[in-house]
C-alpha cells in the first residue's frame, strides 16, 4: 500500500490532536512504496533503512517511530512527567494511557517517545493495536531492523512473531520503549492468549505503552492506568492560538469567543483541533464560529461533524469531533446491549445533574434490577462517558457535551425519535403530580423536562410542560416557567389536536403570574384583561376560570399600586369563589389570603389580621395543622402581627411554622427555608442581631444548596442580611451583600424589576451611611428615574425614591434641589390620600409637615429661608423608605433607629 512515510521532521507538522488526529498538512514528507513501519530517519533517528544499509545489523539505538514529531504539541506535562516516572521507575514497566477518543493519548504517548529518543539509547518500537494484521506488519517491520529471519512461509508468521516477543524479553534487545497504538479491540487482548495480546512481550525488560479507550484492556494487561481527559484551560488556550498564530490585533470580542468556544468543546483536543482546522480553511473568525456553533444543535452537529485528515494518525482513520465516539459505543452495545440503551435514553436528558432514578426507574428493560443497572451505568462509567456528582446523598450523573452531541449523531434518525418519546414519557412519568411532593425533587427535573419537552407536540409534552412550568412558578423559576408555558401555549394556538377551553386559559392566567413575578405587571395585566374580555360573557362571570383570572389581575394591579382597583378586584373574586365553592373551599382560602394581602399593602392591619385569622382556621379545618398551605396562613399572620409591633405573637406563630415545616419538609425545603427567613426579619425588628444574622446565614446556605448561587430566593435573603449587618453597624459588609443582590437581580430579573429597584435603594442608603454621598445619590436618582418609568409619578415606590433622594440633598445641603423634588412629589400626591397607607406613611407625612408648616408654595423664599424650611443648618434626622427594609432613621452622626415596613 503507498503511503507517504514522515522522512524528513524538519518540516512543519501540525497540532496535538485526540489519540491520533491533528491539524495541517505542511509536513515535507517524501513519498516511499515500501513499509510503512520504516524508521524516521530525522533528528532522533540514528538507525538505517532495510535496502539502505552496507550489512550487518542496523546501528542502535533502534528507532522505529512512524510519526514526525509534532512541532504543536501544547500542555499536558503533567501527563508526561507521570509516563515519566513511571517508565523509568524500574524494568518491566506496562502502563496504559486510558481515554475517550480526541483526548489526546496518541499524541502524549508520541511527544514522550521524542523526549527520551533525543535523552539516551533507549530503543523505541512503535506498534498499531487496531487490528491483528496491522500488529503482525508492525513487529515485522521490528524483525527487519533488527534483522530476525523472516518467515519463510504463512506458517511460520506466529513463529516470527513469537521470536519477536523472546527478542524483546531477552537481554539483546537493551533498554527499549514499546508503543501499541489504539488497543481498543479487547477481543484482542484477552489476558495473554488473545490474538495480539499472546505476541506482547513481558517479563523485567523494557517498558510497554498502550494507548487504549477501553479500562478493561488496561487492567487486563496489568497496567498502571493513567486517565487522559480533557486539557486545563490555559493548556487548551495556549493549543487554540499555537494552532490558529497567535493574533495579538484580536480584542476582547474574539478573546471572549475563544474562551466559550473552548468551554462548548470541552477542552477536548482532537475537538480544538478540528474547529481551528474549520477556521484557517474558511477564514473564519472565533466569535462567527462561536455564534455558529451555539445556534442550534443542529448547526453544532454540522460543524463538529466535519472530518478532518492528519499525518499524526493511522492513514485510514479520518474520525471527526464526534465520530471519534461512536467506536466507543459500537463496542459498548455489542458488548452490553442494556448499557448500549441506556447511553442512548441518558444523551436526551439535560447532561448535567441527571437524578439517578430517571435512568434506574426508566423501565428499561433490566433497570429495575439493582444489579443489572450498577453493570449497565458502571460500563458507562468505565469509559468516561458519564462521570457521578453526589450531592446530599443523592446520585446524579452528568456527560460532556460532545458525548451528548455525539450519541444523538450516532443513533439513526428513526430510533432517535423512539428514544426521545422513551424519554418524555420516563420524566413525564416520575416528576411528582402532587405539589406537595414535588418540592426539591421537582427542581431537579426542570432542566430535563426543558430537554426532553423541547420538540414535543403530544398530549404528553404538552402537560408536563404545565405542570412544571406551574411548579416553577412556584419555586421562583420565572425564566423557566414562561419558557415551558408559552411552548404549550403556541402549541395549542397552532394545533388542530387541542381546542381552545379552559385548560388553554388556564396557560394564559399561570404565564400571566409569571410575568406578574417577573417584574411585568402592566403585561400581565393587559393578559388578564383580554383573557377576560373575550371569555367572561361565554363562561359566566362565577367561572372557575374566570375567577382565578380575575384573582390573578388583583395581584397585577397591586403590583403596580392600583390598591383600590386591587382591593376591588379581590372582594369579586373572594365572593364568586364563596357562592360556588363554599367558605371553606381551598380556592376560597386562596381569595382570602390575597385579600388580607392587599389590605396589609393598604396599611388596614386590623382588618387584614382578621383575614388572615380565619384563612388560617379554615385550612386549619381542612388540610390539618401541619400541612404547608396551613403554615403559609401561619407565615401571613405573622407578618401582619408584626406590622402592630405584636413581635411575641409574630414570633410564636413564625417558629410554630418553622417547626412544621422542618419536621414535614426536612429543613432544606424551601417552604421551611422561607420560614425561617421571616423568623429572622422578626429577630431583626426586635434588635436581636446576633440571632437574625445567623438565621439569615442558614437561610442562604440552603438555598444556595437548592438552587446554585444568586437565584432570585437566595437573592432575597442576601438582601436581608444586607439589612441586619447594616443595623449592626457593618456597613463594609452590607455594601458587599448588597452590591451581590443588586448584580444577581439585575441579570435574573431585569433592571427594571421592583426587587431590582429595593436592592438600588438598599444599596444607596448603605453608601449613605458611609458618607459616600455622590454614589449614594447616583443610586437614589436612578431608583426614581426607573420607577417613573414604570410606574408613573404617583405611585407609592415612585413617592418613597422622592423622598429617599429629597433627604440626601437636605442632608447635603443642597436644598435648591431638595425643595424641587418635594414639589414635584406634592403635586402629583393624591389629594384624598388617608396618610396611613404604608408605603405613603412616611413621605406623605414628611411632605405635608415640611411644606404645610412653612409659607404658601407660590411664593419664592430665599437661600436663608430654605436652610430653615429644610432644617439644613442645624440638627435634626429624616426618614429613609426602603421597600426592602423599611424607613432609617437618619441623623448627622448615623442610623439611630430603623422602623416601618420588612419585605
Amino acid at each position: 500500500m503507498d503511503q507517504r512515510i514522515p522522512f524528513d521532521i524538519g518540516g512543519t507538522s501540525c497540532g496535538n490532536s485526540g489519540d491520533h488526529d491533528s491539524f495541517g498538512s505542511r509536513n515535507d514528507n517524501r513519498a516511499n512504496t515500501g513499509n510503512p513501519y520504516i524508521p524516521n530517519l530525522g533528528q532522533t533517528q540514528q538507525g538505517r533503512m532495510p535496502g539502505a544499509q552496507r550489512g550487518g545489523e542496523t546501528s542502535r539505538p533502534y528507532r522505529i517511530i512512524p510519526y514526525c514529531r509534532n512541532t504543536k504539541f501544547t500542555g499536558r506535562k503533567d501527563l508526561i512527567d507521570l509516563l515519566r516516572r513511571i517508565s523509568e521507575s524500574k524494568g518491566g514497566n506496562r502502563i496504559a494511557l486510558n481515554g475517550l477518543g480526541g483526548t489526546g493519548k496518541t499524541q502524549i504517548a508520541l511527544e514522550y517517545v521524542y523526549q527520551r529518543a533525543g535523552e539516551g539509547d533507549c530503543g523505541i518500537f512503535w506498534v498499531q493495536g487496531s487490528g491483528v494484521a496491522k500488529f503482525s506488519e508492525g513487529f515485522r517491520t521490528i524483525a527487519q531492523h533488527v534483522r530476525i529471519p523472516p518467515a519463510s512461509a504463512e506458517t511460520d508468521e506466529e513463529g516470527l512473531l513469537l521470536n519477536i516477543k523472546r527478542w524483546l524479553e531477552g537481554p539483546d534487545s537493551g533498554d527499549w520503549i514499546q508503543v501499541i497504538d489504539n488497543a481498543d479491540n479487547e477481543e484482542d487482548f484477552i489476558d495473554n492468549r488473545g490474538p495480539i495480546s499472546k505476541f506482547v512481550p513481558q517479563g523485567p525488560r523494557g517498558t510497554l505503552i498502550f494507548t487504549t479507550r477501553s479500562p478493561l484492556i488496561a487492567s487486563g494487561q496489568d497496567c498502571e492506568r493513567i486517565d487522559v481527559g480533557k486539557m486545563q484551560e490555559d493548556e487548551a488556550q495556549a493549543l487554540f492560538l499555537r494552532l490558529v498564530g497567535n493574533r495579538n490585533s484580536w480584542g476582547d470580542e474574539e478573546k471572549e469567543a475563544i474562551t466559550m468556544i473552548l468551554n462548548f468543546i470541552d477542552h477536548i483536543p482532537l475537538a480544538i483541533v478540528g474547529a481551528t482546522a474549520f477556521m484557517m480553511e474558511s477564514q473564519t473568525r472565533p466569535s462567527t464560529y462561536w455564534t455558529v456553533l451555539q445556534g442550534s444543535d443542529e448547526q453544532a452537529n454540522r460543524l463538529l461533524s466535519r472530518p478532518f485528515y492528519d499525518i499524526h494518525r493511522e492513514a485510514d482513520m479520518t474520525e471527526s469531533s464526534l465520530t471519534t465516539y461512536f467506536a466507543t459505543f459500537d463496542r459498548i452495545t455489542q458488548k452490553t446491549p442494556r448499557a448500549g440503551d441506556l447511553q442512548r435514553l441518558i444523551s436526551l436528558f439535560d447532561r448535567r445533574n441527571i437524578p439517578e432514578e430517571l435512568l434506574s426507574h426508566s423501565g428499561l428493560e433490566g433497570m429495575n434490577d439493582p444489579f443489572e443497572f450498577r453493570q449497565a451505568s458502571g460500563i458507562l462509567l468505565e469509559f468516561s462517558l458519564v462521570t457521578i456528582v453526589k450531592c446530599e446523598g443523592k446520585t446524579f450523573y452528568e456527560l460532556r457535551r460532545l458525548v451528548q452531541l455525539s450519541l444523538q449523531e450516532y443513533v439513526p434518525n428513526g430510533l432517535l425519535c423512539r428514544w426521545r418519546s422513551t424519554a418524555l414519557g420516563v420524566v413525564s412519568r416520575l416528576f411528582p403530580h402532587d405539589e406537595n411532593e414535588r418540592g426539591c425533587v421537582g427542581s431537579a427535573y426542570i432542566p430535563h423536562v426543558i430537554a426532553v419537552t423541547k420538540d414535543g407536540k403530544g398530549p404528553t409534552a404538552e402537560s408536563l410542560r404545565v405542570r412544571v412550568g406551574h411548579h416553577c412558578l412556584d419555586m421562583g423559576f420565572y425564566h423557566e416557567a414562561e419558557i415551558l408555558l408559552r411552548r404549550s401555549i403556541t402549541l395549542r394556538e397552532e394545533s388542530k389536536k387541542y381546542e381552545w377551553d379552559e385548560e388553554g386559559q388556564k396557560r394564559v392566567i399561570l404565564l400571566g403570574a409569571v410575568s406578574v413575578y417577573q417584574g411585568k405587571a402592566q403585561v400581565a395585566e393587559k393578559m388578564f384583561r383580554n383573557l377576560l374580555e373575550d371569555n367572561e360573557e361565554s363562561l359566566g362571570p362565577n367561572n372557575p376560570s374566570v375567577l382565578q383570572a380575575i384573582d390573578y389581575l388583583a395581584m397585577a394591579l397591586r403590583y403596580q399600586g392600583k390598591y383600590h382597583e386591587s382591593e376591588a378586584m379581590n372582594r369579586r373574586a373572594l365572593e364568586g369563589r364563596k357562592e360556588i365553592l363554599g367558605p371553606d373551599h381551598p380556592d376560597t382560602l386562596t381569595s382570602v389570603d390575597n385579600l388580607a394581602i392587599m389590605l396589609q399593602h393598604q396599611g388596614r392591619y386590623y382588618e387584614s389580621e382578621k383575614m388572615n385569622r380565619y384563612a388560617l382556621q379554615g385550612r386549619e379545618k381542612t388540610f390539618g395543622p401541619d400541612h404547608p398551605r396551613t403554615q403559609t396562613s401561619a407565615n401571613s399572620l405573622a407578618m401582619v402581627l408584626q406590622y402592630q409591633g405584636k413581635y411575641h405573637e409574630s414570633e410564636q406563630m413564625n417558629r410554630r411554622a418553622l417547626e412544621c415545616s422542618e419536621k414535614i419538609l426536612g429543613p432544606d425545603h424551601p417552604d421551611t427555608l422561607s420560614s425561617a427567613n421571616n423568623v429572622a426579619i422578626l429577630l431583626r425588628y426586635q434588635g436581636k442581631h446576633g440571632e437574625s444574622e445567623a438565621m439569615k446565614q442558614r437561610v442562604l446556605e440552603g438555598y444556595e444548596k437548592i438552587f446554585g448561587p444568586d437565584r432570585p430566593e437566595q437573592l432575597t435573603t442576601i438582601n436581608n442580611l444586607a439589612i441586619v449587618l447594616q443595623y449592626q453597624g457593618e456597613y463594609n459588609g452590607s455594601e458587599t451583600m448588597n452590591r451581590r443582590a443588586l448584580e444577581g437581580r439585575e441579570k435574573f430579573l431585569g433592571p427594571d424589576h421592583p426587587d431590582t429597584l429595593i436592592s438600588v435603594t438598599n444599596l444607596a442608603i448603605v453608601l449613605g451611611f458611609q458618607g459616600k454621598y455622590s454614589e449614594s445619590g447616583t443610586m437614589y436618582r436612578l431608583a426614581l428615574e426607573r420607577q417613573m418609568k414604570i410606574h408613573g409619578p404617583d405611585h407609592p415606590d415612585t413617592l418613597s425614591s422622592a423622598n429617599n433622594l429629597a433627604t440626601l440633598l437636605r442632608f447635603q445641603e443642597e436644598c435648591d434641589d431638595a425643595e424641587t423634588i418635594w414639589l414635584r412629589a406634592r403635586q402629583t400626591l393624591p389629594g384624598n390620600q388617608d396618610n396611613t397607607w404604608p408605603p405613603f406613611a412616611g413621605p406623605v407625612r414628611c411632605f405635608r409637615r415640611t411644606l404645610d408648616s412653612t409659607r404658601p408654595l407660590d411664593q419664592p423664599s430665599d437661600s436663608f429661608h430654605r436652610r430653615q424650611y429644610f432644617g439644613c443648618s442645624g440638627g435634626g434626622d429624616w426618614l429613609v423608605f426602603s421597600p426592602g427594609s423599611g424607613y432609617s432613621r437618619i441623623t448627622r452622626g448615623g442610623m439611630a433607629d430603623c422602623a416601618g415596613l420588612g419585605k
